[in-house]
Parts: C-alpha cells; structure tokens; sequence
C-alpha cells in the first residue's frame, strides 16, 4: 500500500470512492471520479493496471439498436441493455474528452458500431486522473472482504505483501473482472465440462468481486451460464496472450460444426462467442469446424483487429500440433477425425443432409440463419476445436444506474458494480465488453459524485 504504517498492525485510510479492479471498468469509473474532483483508491490485483482489456481489440462498441441488443443477446436483462445504448454516446465523449485517439465511427459484426481507441494511453491518462486528485493506483493487492455497517458497505479490508489496511469509502465499486479463470466457478455457474475451457483472460479474474458482493448480502444474476469467448484449436501445447487470438478459429461461423457423435449442434452463424458455449455442452467438450477449400481461402484473407496482415489459421494450427485433416472427399477426411474420438460414419451422413439441403435453399436442422452454404470446393479441412473463455457475462445482480442488489431486488448502500462484476446484460449473446465495461463505471461514477437524475 501507498502509505507508511509505523510499526501498527493495520492502517487506516479514508477516501471518497474505492475501486476494486483496475480494468476498463474500473480506470473508468475511477478516472471519471477523480476527474470531478473525488479522491479514488484504485485497487488492482494484478502487477499491472489494465486487466483483460489490454487482451482485447480496443473497440468500444454496441449494438446499432434495443432491438439488435435483444435479438443477439437472449437472456439479457432489456432495462440493463437500454442503461447500457443509452450511456453508449456518453462513453464515446468521455473517451474522447481524455484527449486520446479515437478513430471514427466503424462497423463490428452485423449488428454492432463503434470506436477504436488507444487502450494504454487511455489507461495512463486515468491513472494520472486519480493521482492528480489525490488518490491512489495500488497494485498486487486484494480486497479481503468488504466492511459492512448498519447494512450499508462503507469500504473495505485490502491486502498486500505489508499487511492490511482498512480502508473506509463512501461508495465502493466492485469492478474485478469476474470469474473467467476459477475453474470451480465455471463448473458451478457455466457448465459441468467449462473447467476444461481454456482461460482466454488475465488470470486474476477469479471471482473476488462476486464473492465480496454476495458476502456484503448482493444477490447473483437470474442467468450465470453466458459468457463471451471464442473457439479454439485443440489441442494446445502452449496457452498465453500471444496464443489468444493466433489460436483462435473464428471462421467457425462459415464452418459445419459437428461433436463427437458426428451430428451439428447449433447454430453455427449467431456467431464464435455463441459457439464456444454451445461447445461445452457437448460431450467431451471438443468438436470438429468442418469446411471447404473455398472457406479456407477467404478466412486466410482476413485481417484481424490491431493487424495489418492476413493470418492463416489453418496453417497455424498444423504448425502449432493441433489436430488438423485434410482430404479430397468427405470419407476420407472423417476417417482421419476417427482417432480423435469422432463418429466418422455419422459425420459423412450430416455434412451429406447438410450440403443437401444448402443447395436445395431448405432450413437445416439445427437452422441456420446466415451463411447458409453447401461445401463443395475440395480439398475438405477439418479441425479440432474447444472453448475458451473471456469473460463471464453472469454476475452480482444490478439495476440501471449500477448498484448491485439484495435478493428482494433492494440496492446494497454504498455498493456498486461494473464491467464483468456485474451480470444479466449480455445473456447467452454479446455487444461489446469494453462498452458494457465503460457505460456502467459511468453510471456508477454519475450516482458517486451526485449527478445521476432525481
């Protein structure tokens, strides 16, 4: 901690707002404090301010529409959704009021515009916020448990490597990241098959956020099984940020998915965050993207976010030891997937049906409501994929201008939440995690420094 203890067991600190993660909600929310003058604690679990975000594209965007919202995200909360479009145009202002780069209006998925922006300065420009003010960016330190009194959160027990402080706030912001790296959580909450997922994250959201809440009397999300993630080549040899999104096979939306018992499962064109958590479902949690040549080609011209180049992802896989086959029929292809542990016969039947019905402009089963194509370009690929999780998308339970909720839907004084701390937006869909990040730290900060309406 930033303070000297003088040979006392325990320090006591007092500051205005007291955020606990240093990700994109929580420089927001607490730059946004400082920025109006409120001295802010910022406590950060990790050696280094940023969390996942720094893992992350660096768009802040949303869904074009309430309507868009709710179709591609079902079961999220639709009052949270509007809390989140409505704040979206004071987000991009409060970006662009730090005097960072913020390229002009773009277009993300089908459904989504939005904003890139540069990250790292973003986050250095609020750390000087909340410095500049008079508070403080502690890293390597935990919030032990909140401190509650006559019902009301007023701060909380921080640890590091010195000891312990007690540190007394008005408002305190749960803002941790969620629990994308605690297996247990993701067993418990996502699926019994989630904690073979792959942490696609920084390994410090662990769930602390949620744990504190629901020990300060918050109530959890109705929906905890959505998250946001991706699909993955398997197997892997290595895992870390430089593999996130080398390994990443999103061309899974133009792709037959198929599981071990050689049948589609799901819609494979709601997209590779939806895929991901249809994987778990399956047994073994693996299953193969199947596609053409012709697929192939255009996936290897696509230039991901932050590149400027094309990467092959096919390739990457085969260099990387993934299972990956290639073969000019169908027969053949499958026969190679057979000592990965997948029905070859049934998987040659299903691509059959599949192709079939593409052709003929008959609805598939499961559907298909986009990119509905027959694969007819040899040679025919396939690989193996798994599920990788980013970010949790169940959460403590919040209302509109972010505090988080008692089980009689009764907000919790003194206690808020943000970013993946907070659930019920996005459902079993997504639209925009930095955005969803953001929109709520504003809300929190909006009621924090009195200007939230009435």
């Amino acid at each position: 901690m930033p303070i000297e203890r003088r040979n006392h067991p325990q320090e006591v600190l007092t500051v205005d707002f007291l955020v606990l993660g240093g990700g994109m909600a929580g420089m927001t929310a607490g730059g946004r404090a400082a920025a109006a003058g409120l001295r802010v604690l910022v406590v950060e679990k990790g050696p280094e301010i940023g969390g996942s975000a720094l893992l992350s594209g660096g768009k802040l965007w949303t869904a074009k529409s309430a309507e868009l919202f709710a179709q591609e995200t079902p079961g999220g909360d639709p009052a949270l959704q509007r809390a989140m479009l409505d704040m979206f145009d004071t987000s991009v202002d409060w970006l662009r009021s730090t005097g960072i780069d913020v390229a002009d209006v773009s277009y993300h998925l089908h459904y989504g515009k939005g904003y890139d922006f540069d990250l790292i300065a973003y986050f250095e420009h609020c750390r000087m916020l909340v410095e500049k003010a008079g508070g403080w960016i502690v890293r390597d330190a935990v919030a032990d448990r909140l401190i509650v009194e006559d019902g009301r959160v007023t701060g909380a027990v921080i640890s590091d490597r010195d000891g312990d402080t007690i540190v007394h706030s008005d408002w305190t912001l749960l803002a941790t990241g969620g629990f994308s790296a605690n297996p247990q959580l993701l067993e418990c909450f996502v699926n019994r098959n989630a904690a073979k997922a792959l942490a696609r994250s920084n390994p410090y959201s662990t769930g602390d956020g949620l744990r504190l809440g629901v020990e300060a009397g918050g109530s959890i999300s109705p929906l905890m099984k959505g998250f946001y993630g991706h699909v993955i080549q398997s197997p892997v040899h290595k895992w870390g940020p430089r593999e996130f999104r080398a390994y990443t096979q999103g061309g899974s939306i133009r792709s037959i998915l198929i599981n071990r018992s050689g049948l589609r499962f799901c819609d494979e064109s709601l997209g590779d965050h939806q895929n991901a958590q249809r994987i778990l479902e399956q047994p073994g949690a693996t299953i193969l993207i199947v596609f053409d040549e012709g697929v192939r080609r255009a996936e290897a011209q696509t230039i991901l976010a932050n590149t400027s180049t094309p990467i092959d992802k096919v390739q990457i896989a085969i260099d990387e030891g993934a299972h990956v086959a290639a073969a000019d029929n169908w027969a053949e292809l499958f026969e190679k997937t057979r000592a990965w542990g997948f029905d070859a016969e049934t998987a040659i039947e299903t691509v059959a049906d599949y192709n079939r019905q593409a052709m003929a402009t008959e609805p598939p089963t499961p559907p298909r409501i986009r990119s509905l194509q027959p694969y007819l370009e040899p040679p025919f690929y396939a690989i193996e994929g798994q599920a990788g999780v980013t970010a949790t998308h169940g959460g403590l339970r919040v209302d509109t201008v972010a505090r988080v909720l008692n089980a009689f839907g009764e907000p919790i004084p003194g206690l808020l939440a943000a970013g993946a701390d907070a659930g019920n937006v996005h459902g079993e869909g997504y639209a925009g995690g930095l955005c969803f990040a953001a929109t709520f730290a504003l809300l929190a900060a909006r009621h924090v420094i009195g200007e939230r309406p009435g």
